[in-house]
């Protein structure tokens, strides 16, 4: 919304990604794991890019790891997830709160029957990343991630309706065409 790529006012196409806390170990994903050596300049930048989310530490494991969770984990990583509520929110994000605010809706806690579906051009930047990061990312992805109703798959919302030809011919403006593979 903050950059113009959606407008509340004509679309629930506007929501990107977060991960939510799960009360079973069972429950998981595949992502891919970084080694990133930053600065504390770097490391503010990166928080204040993502204003919305709960910057968070969280244990990851290694894909061939049998047991999951009664092994050691690999490592621990950051990973941002959903907040709780927008009071917390930075006055960066006045603008598309208020948007919201004006719809009676909020950044976050979408009712599961709301219609918030995902933003295409997001969505299509988030489908060439888990590509890249190879088949078992990408289906995790596809499979693993739900929308807002929290029972359709996006394997299942992008097989629906021409949304997967839709959302794929979405590219991003041309000011942040690197940000979002092009």
């Amino acid at each position: 919304i903050d950059q113009n790529l959606v407008d509340p006012a004509t679309t629930l196409r506007l929501a990107s990604l977060s991960v939510e806390f799960a009360d079973s170990q069972d429950i998981g994903f595949v992502a891919a794991a970084f080694d990133v050596d930053m600065d504390d300049d770097q490391r503010r930048n990166f928080i204040a890019r993502e204003p919305e989310y709960q910057i968070e530490t969280a244990p990851y494991f290694n894909l061939d790891c049998e047991g999951g969770k009664d092994k050691a984990p690999a490592g621990h990583g950051v990973i941002c997830i959903a907040s709780e509520t927008d009071d917390n929110l930075p006055s960066s994000l006045d603008a598309p709160r208020g948007k919201l605010s004006s719809l009676g809706k909020s950044v976050w806690n979408w009712k599961p029957d709301s219609g918030l579906l995902p933003a295409d051009v997001y969505l299509r930047h988030c489908l060439l990343a888990t590509k890249k990061a190879g088949l078992a990312a990408e289906q995790s992805f596809l499979n693993d991630t739900f929308l807002v109703d929290r029972t359709t798959s996006l394997s299942q919302y992008l097989s629906s309706n021409g949304n997967r030809d839709r959302v794929m011919s979405t590219h991003p403006p041309e000011r942040l065409r690197q940000r979002f593979n092009g």
